[in-house]
């Protein structure tokens, strides 16, 4: 238990550090994220239980908890995310969630061993912080109208980080010059992970849509294919593509 605890305190330190007076200002808007990965002997029993655990940890971390979402994949594994705006609300989640935990198991105990028992495996819990200015949205976007998203882990050389994120810059100025528009999020890990890791996130309302839209975008950047081959040479010698994934939303 002690372990915990000091792994909890050099966690939050470390986010602190990371982002430095801003994460400590009242209008602190960072976004960060609590990811689990796991696997279950049903996903029609998680796809029933999450509801009712959803509805009562958005509840119980009211003002706390920015959303809360989950996908089962393609490759079996189940993706539990949890957000928070503010490095406040995330500390805040991070040294109440046992507790909550333990009041969700008192009122809910059949859900609570049923969940238990249909765990497959270990957990792999990782946190996240979305960088803004490499992310990019519709007007109006919203998380609960886009059911499918692929994912994309991706390993960075150690020390290239910032030659790696001026890179996406780079493509996404590239996108906006050419008329190309659609919805991706990219998150660097700051625990769980190595720090040069980081995830991308591109939403669809479904997998058909994502790879119709996706041949569109393709179409437009063959037009300019030199300028395109360039920036992609340059972010493979920088990076390499982990683990790709299709996630569907549980509703």
């Amino acid at each position: 238990m002690k372990k915990q605890h000091l792994g909890l305190l050099c966690l939050l330190f470390g986010l602190f550090l990371l982002t430095g007076h801003t994460a400590r200002a009242q209008n602190d808007t960072t976004l960060w994220m609590a990811l689990n990965e796991y696997r279950v002997h049903d996903q029609s029993i998680f796809e029933k239980n999450y509801p009712i655990v959803r509805s009562f940890w958005l509840k119980a971390d009211s003002g706390i908890e920015n959303d809360r979402i989950a996908h089962t994949s393609e490759s079996g594994r189940i993706y539990g995310s949890v957000m928070f705006k503010g490095s406040k609300n995330f500390g805040d989640f991070m040294g109440r969630r046992i507790k909550t935990n333990d009041a969700f198991n008192v009122k809910q105990p059949a859900i609570y061993k049923e969940n238990m028992q249909n765990v497959n495996g270990p957990t792999t819990r990782s946190n996240w912080m979305r960088i803004d200015s490499l992310s990019s949205y519709e007007p109006g976007y919203k998380i609960a109208n886009f059911d499918f998203r692929k994912m994309q882990f991706i390993t960075v050389t150690f020390d290239k980080t910032k030659e790696f994120e001026a890179a996406i810059s780079k493509r996404m100025k590239m996108d906006v010059s050419h008329g190309i528009k659609y919805n991706f999020v990219l998150f660097k890990c700051v625990d769980g992970y190595p720090t040069n890791t980081y995830m991308l996130i591109l939403p669809d309302k479904s997998i058909t849509d994502y790879y119709k839209n996706l041949e569109l975008r393709n179409n437009k950047r063959d037009q300019n294919k030199a300028e395109y081959d360039e920036i992609r040479k340059e972010l493979n010698q920088l990076s390499t593509v982990a683990r790709i994934d299709h996630l569907f939303r549980v509703k």
